[in-house]
């Protein structure tokens, strides 16, 4: 049996009772450090998600930017008909794959279908056409935080500026 007049004795409740809710605070802090750290993994996880986001819309850009320099290349003689200025909407008066179209009318058609696909696809996205004798510079924009941005420098300069795709294609 234990020896209950041992000296040693009050100085193992005294160290008790000062301990008591220590395990609790512990567990407590514990959680806290926890949260954080889940926090954090989420955070990254937004941040991962956004950027996949942002480059598969970079991805749709370039790919309707190389589409309409494919279909400049095969309606070259038709090239000024391309021209198109930023935020400009084209209404194409002939349905070209219907009936059939001048090279002009084609361009037109083209244009129009490639600006609707590019609303769709990206948010507020828009585009742009440059021709001179034998080439075609295509721009293609979106505001890839939908935040308002409206600027059209490409490449972009600041934050004012809208996200761009640009490809430029000799033309014979």
């Amino acid at each position: 049996m234990a020896n209950l007049t041992s000296p040693h004795l009050p100085i193992l409740t005294r160290a008790h009772k000062f301990q008591r809710g220590f395990s609790l605070l512990e567990v407590l802090i514990s959680m806290l450090i926890i949260t954080f750290g889940m926090f954090g993994v989420a955070k990254l996880q937004l941040n991962a998600l956004r950027d996949v986001q942002n480059a598969h819309y970079a991805s749709k850009a370039a790919s309707f930017a190389t589409q309409m320099a494919e279909q400049i290349t095969a309606n070259s003689t038709a090239l000024e008909n391309y021209q198109l200025a930023a935020n400009q909407q084209v209404s194409a008066s002939v349905n070209c794959s219907s009936t059939s179209c001048s090279s002009g009318n084609i361009a037109k058609y083209d244009l129009q279908l490639w600006q609707q696909k590019i609303a769709n696809a990206l948010p507020f996205g828009q585009a742009e056409i440059i021709t001179t004798a034998h080439t075609a510079n295509i721009i293609v924009r979106w505001d890839q935080n939908r935040n308002g941005s409206s600027g059209l420098n490409c490449p972009k300069k600041d934050n004012k500026d809208l996200e761009c795709s640009r490809i430029s294609r000799v033309v014979w």
